[in-house]
């Protein structure tokens, strides 16, 4: 489905920081089938990938936006352009764009840790949201996590949302202000497709306030 001269989004998993995403171009196939792309760029900055790298690669027709998980092989030079191969690792899937895109908000979370073989009741540990989407949110708290680690958040959209869901620590780091330690990457593995339309609901609505206010 991917043809040579199409653009590429490309975004690059990191299990400690926050993920990098840029542009690119396919630029050829390989004998073997692997995807041959430009070096990918963003902000006007080359995106350095590593031999084994894991990412998504996204790419969008008339019908839609598709992706597939990828692993890079190699980086060379030809005729002086930075390429990459790219082996693909999982089936294209259709996907819903609108599900990762993320609202940058402050939203008190209380949550707590999922543990199976623990017998006593799990404490409430409180937290904050940072910028969510349907598919997941930062977590701001003082409690340290593994990457793993099942969490079961409450948090309120407005007033008329109250929000459970499972969530899965995909990303640990340490958070660059001094309200709390730790800065999480929470995915929603199990999340219904009732909770996942509430929460696009109100970040397309902050996203007109916001317009409307010229800050975006």
């Amino acid at each position: 489905m991917v043809e040579i001269g199409e653009r590429v989004e490309i975004i690059l998993e990191r299990d400690l920081l926050e993920d990098v995403k840029g542009f690119s171009m396919v630029q050829d196939f390989t004998d073997t089938g692997e995807l041959v792309v430009s070096l990918p760029v963003y902000g006007g900055k080359p995106i350095l990938l590593q031999r084994q790298a894991i990412i998504k690669v996204f790419f969008y027709k008339e019908e839609g936006c598709y992706s597939f998980d990828g692993q890079v092989i190699e980086r060379f030079k030809r005729e002086n352009a930075e390429l990459v191969s790219i082996s693909q690792t999982s089936s294209i899937r259709r996907i819903q764009r609108r599900e990762f895109y993320r609202l940058k908000i402050v939203l008190p979370v209380k949550f707590i840790v999922l543990d199976d073989e623990s017998e006593e009741e799990a404490p409430i540990i409180e937290g904050c949201c940072t910028d969510i989407s349907g598919s997941g949110l930062r977590l701001n708290t003082d409690h340290k996590l593994d990457i793993g680690d099942m969490i079961e958040c409450n948090f309120q959209l407005d007033n008329e949302n109250d929000i459970k869901i499972i969530g899965k620590v995909v990303r640990f780091g340490i958070a660059d202000k001094l309200t709390y330690k730790y800065d999480l990457g929470i995915s929603f593995p199990k999340i219904s497709e009732g909770v996942r339309d509430t929460i696009i609901k109100f970040i397309f609505e902050k996203q007109r306030e916001l317009r409307k206010k010229g800050f975006i």
